[in-house]
């Protein structure tokens, strides 16, 4: 799509009922619909409020902007289709994006449920798109266009590579067209040339279910061997009376804080711990319940090694209820590839280097939510007993091409784990040793 062929306006639908217009301005502007407003439903975001009159406040642009991929992924779009303005990126991939949200040329409806049956072979030839399947690229598109198929708008934040399908009850994947709902993410290995990195997809899908294991609200998650990659099942998918898909209400804690995607990280002026703390308290039905389930998260991550848990990869979602903590995504150890970033995306006490961490930083943060230090230490130690034998149990279901990065991880954390654990609990004066080329990973399949 062109940016001289651009609308100059979208129409947004919660699942397929019109909630209102958003307007090609900026910052982007949005307007709720005169039957919306007279059924008094929900607004479409808590900071925007149900109102006549065009509203163009921060949030309606961070709510907006968030649907979008993020960094290399938004720019190679650009490039590819000549879109790089916010508007124009929503108008090309709003069709289906996280949460319940799709967006339309203004005046059109949501395309009817179109789905492509595809085999694993043709997924991996349009999630790898290089040189080497652009002939089966070719052939899996004309197959479409011959069917009468609507191009597919999908959309999905984030920084890393994505494909949206939805799989039926065999485990056949089908490509969304148009509109259509997806119910799982599929993420392959990440690949740079100006970092070592190494079966990442792997390494996702063992930290994942280790998590679910740990009885953490966790996204259900598998290996898919043919595309080397981690098919995520979405959450925010639900199959309705009348067996088709429908979509469920999420934002994530920048869409909620009216941040831009770009403000992720505490670093960047992005929501801090006690910020997400308090988002789950004024929001969460059961706040007891989902802010426990936040400080294992927290310490979840510390033990994994996971320095990237930003903002983004917390979201609250709509229930028969009303609004939860999503369950968690996008969990991985980064501290086994040299040359990720050192810090843990949030200041812990003031403090983000992992190996400086200590007990006065815990009994800080204790201080800063307004806990007990005895209530944290224990949900630490919990986690701490938990973790070392779900990283077994997962490494057992994995096949032998998995498994050097399965021995990496489970050195990495049983490291981390056991470090990190003594000093926040008072017992290790020294720090721990900074990660460095000792971490490279051993030779194997993935190497």
């Amino acid at each position: 799509m062109a940016a001289a062929a651009l609308p100059t306006a979208l129409s947004v639908y919660w699942s397929d009922e019109h909630v209102g217009t958003l307007h090609r301005t900026d910052p982007l502007s949005f307007a709720y619909a005169r039957a919306w407003l007279d059924k008094a439903a929900a607004p479409l975001h808590p900071h925007i409020p149900l109102a006549e009159g065009t509203i163009a406040t921060p949030a309606v642009h961070a709510f907006f902007e968030n649907l979008l991929p993020e960094a290399d992924q938004r720019r190679i779009i650009g490039l590819k289709h000549q879109v790089s303005s916010v508007f124009g990126l929503l108008a090309l991939m709003g069709g289906d994006t996280a949460g319940a949200i799709v967006l339309t040329p203004e005046g059109e409806r949501p395309t009817p449920p179109a789905y492509q049956r595809l085999t694993w072979d043709q997924v991996n030839a349009l999630l790898h798109a290089d040189g080497k399947f652009v002939r089966e690229r070719a052939a899996i598109e004309a197959e479409a266009a011959a069917a009468g198929m609507p191009v597919p708008r999908l959309s999905l934040s984030g920084a890393q590579l994505k494909m949206l399908l939805s799989i039926d009850e065999n485990g056949n994947p089908w490509r969304p067209m148009g509109t259509s709902p997806s119910t799982h993410i599929l993420k392959p290995d990440i690949v740079r040339t100006d970092l070592k990195l190494f079966a990442s997809a792997v390494n996702e899908t063992i930290v994942m279910r280790a998590a679910r294991i740990c009885e953490l609200p966790t996204a259900r998650v598998a290996y898919q061997a043919t595309t080397k990659a981690c098919l995520i099942e979405r959450y925010d998918r639900y199959w309705r009376d009348d067996r088709a898909l429908g979509r469920l209400w999420q934002a994530d804690f920048c869409q909620i804080a009216g941040k831009a995607s770009d403000e992720k990280y505490e670093a960047d002026g992005g929501p801090t711990l006690k910020e997400c703390y308090s988002i789950i308290r004024s929001y969460s039905v059961q706040p007891a319940v989902d802010l426990r389930n936040f400080l294992r998260w927290i310490f979840f991550n510390l033990y994994v090694g996971n320095n990237d848990c930003h903002a983004k990869n917390l979201s609250m979602l709509a229930g028969p209820e009303g609004l939860r903590l999503a369950p968690f995504y996008d969990l991985m150890s980064t501290r086994v590839y040299p040359g990720l970033a050192a810090n843990f995306a949030f200041r812990i006490g003031g403090e983000s280097e992992p190996g400086k961490l200590a007990s006065p930083h815990l009994a800080s943060l204790a201080d800063e939510l307004g806990l007990p230090l005895k209530y944290l230490t224990r949900i630490a130690s919990q986690v701490k007993s938990a973790l070392p034998q779900a990283v077994e149990w997962v490494k057992k279901d994995l096949g032998p091409n998995e498994a050097v990065m399965a021995a990496r991880l489970q050195h990495k954390i049983a490291s981390v784990t056991k470090r990190m654990q003594a000093r926040l609990c008072g017992e290790a004066p020294h720090p721990e040793p900074k990660d460095d080329l000792e971490d490279a990973p051993a030779q194997g399949p993935h190497a």
